[in-house]
């Protein structure tokens, strides 16, 4: 039996800071839905635009696992690791935050970044800090899924501390794409970046999301050109 639920965009939190343009899945800062606290192991899908020179000042994490995916303009990095870059459209950055780090994180000083930050909790806390940076753009290929991140770096993805995926598309309309199937014990967030598809008679839009509980298979049909994240993540 088929178990999906949907969360449109219209339904996420807002926060407008000026410089700072947010929208979020779940809750965060000084949105709260206590219905929305997150998706088993996945805790944020933060949608942030923040304009040219500004950004996130120096600030702490711990236990959780951090994966920044850079849309538009470029975003600058600095850890209190040593660690340090600019992560471009189409680029992966990976954090794990483990005991504990602190970072800062900026648009360039010329045009405003787009990006997604996405948080799930790992599978033990604790441990050193971990860094990685990768540019994707050479893995895409439309109207297939690329693996950016999962637990056990297959696929040229980058490896992190949770059985959990993130696959990326982009479907060229009319065409169709079979959703991967799950581990028992998870489940799968598809998340739309842009367009519009259909997963059985589901019509989604530009950022609207659709949480599929169950373990069968899906078709994904792109009714315009789209381009889509899928989760895999234990609940």
């Amino acid at each position: 039996m088929s178990r999906m639920f949907v969360h449109r965009a219209s339904d996420r939190g807002v926060a407008e800071h000026g410089w700072l343009h947010s929208r979020f899945s779940f809750s965060f800062a000084d949105y709260y839905n206590p219905t929305r606290m997150g998706f088993g192991a996945l805790r944020v899908i933060n949608d942030d635009v923040i304009e040219a020179g500004q950004g996130f000042g120096t600030h702490p994490h711990r236990n959780m696992e951090i994966v920044s995916i850079v849309t538009q303009g470029a975003l600058k990095h600095r850890d209190s690791v040593g660690n340090a870059g600019v992560i471009r459209a189409g680029e992966i950055q990976y954090m794990s935050a483990g005991a504990g780090i602190a970072h800062s994180e900026f648009a360039s000083e010329t045009e405003k970044t787009a990006l997604f930050q996405i948080w799930i909790y790992p599978d033990e806390e604790g441990g050193s800090p971990r860094y990685e940076q990768r540019d994707f753009n050479a893995f895409y290929h439309p109207n297939r899924w690329t693996l950016l991140v999962s637990g056990d770096g297959r696929e040229n993805s980058i490896r992190i501390k949770q059985d959990a995926a993130i696959h990326v598309s982009d479907i060229d309309a009319g065409r169709t794409l079979a959703l991967p199937t799950v581990a028992p014990g998870h489940a799968r967030l598809l998340f739309v970046i842009e367009g519009e598809v259909t997963v059985e008679e589901l019509r989604l839009g530009a950022r609207d999301e659709l949480q599929i509980m169950d373990d069968n298979v899906h078709d994904l049909v792109a009714v315009h050109d789209a381009k889509v994240l899928l989760f895999d993540v234990p609940l």
